[in-house]
């Protein structure tokens, strides 16, 4: 391709370029015309082939310092048969494809695997939000069991307690009365030692402990062969009533 020297501005791009195109454009080349100019944009024309009725990008290369112009290469092109709203989409797809219509396919294939993917990982998503919530509803119902187990072991509880605290107030009760028996025959201090450890005892632990002390400091009262107060009872008696019911008092 011939370079042209002249003072260049971007006005003067068209006529350099179409004298690039058509060099034959003279008396000796009989005024051949090879290229129309349809459109000049930064770095390449769109021109058309007459020879061919093709369309092609001329691109070119300008540089203001040596005020010259030179076409590097010359590729086949296309222009497409579209509506406006066609070619808005058509521009926004090369915009976004970084101003080029170049692996445009391949690029849509991509984004249609991440779409595919993005399906997929949603899907998933979704699977597991219906699987918290379940295990939530779960939760919930084992939390309503748990409460009404904890009620049911607070009510038992509480019944247990109080069924001790009777228990206990009965058995106080029995062992009152055992010491009851032995007021008569043993002294207040005595019988006052038994009282504050009264919780050690069980009521036959208590009436055995008492007859001991009896026996221990009034050993008179047991004894059978002269002893001109002793009464056998006819009726069988229990504890202290059974030891003391064999004497007169």
């Amino acid at each position: 391709m011939p370079v042209i020297n002249f003072k260049l501005s971007d006005d003067a791009k068209f006529q350099a370029l179409w004298a690039l195109l058509n060099p034959e454009f003279n008396e000796e080349g009989n005024w051949t015309i090879s290229y129309g100019i349809s459109a000049v944009y930064d770095d390449y024309a769109l021109v058309i082939n007459y020879e061919t009725g093709e369309f092609n990008r001329a691109y070119y290369k300008k540089n203001d310092e040596n005020d010259m112009v030179e076409i590097s290469e010359i590729i086949k092109c296309y222009v497409l048969d579209v509506t406006e709203s066609e070619k808005q989409t058509l521009d926004t797809l090369r915009t976004l494809n970084g101003g080029t219509y170049e692996l445009v396919s391949e690029v849509l294939v991509n984004a249609q695997e991440n779409l595919d993917k993005n399906s997929d990982f949603s899907a998933k998503i979704d699977e597991l939000n219906e699987t918290i919530a379940t295990l939530n509803t779960e939760k919930d119902s084992f939390s309503v069991q748990l409460d009404e187990a904890k009620n049911t072991i607070d009510s038992l509880t509480e019944e247990n307690n109080s069924l001790n605290a009777y228990k206990l107030n009965i058995e106080t009760q029995q062992k009152n009365a055992v010491i009851d028996e032995y007021s008569e025959h043993l002294d207040e201090e005595t019988l006052n030692s038994y009282r504050e450890k009264i919780a050690d005892y069980t009521v036959e632990e208590l009436d055995m402990h008492l007859a001991y002390e009896l026996k221990k400091n009034n050993s008179s009262m047991f004894t059978k062969g002269e002893n001109p107060g002793f009464v056998p009872k006819d009726v069988p008696l229990e504890g202290i009533s059974a030891i003391l019911s064999k004497y007169k008092k």
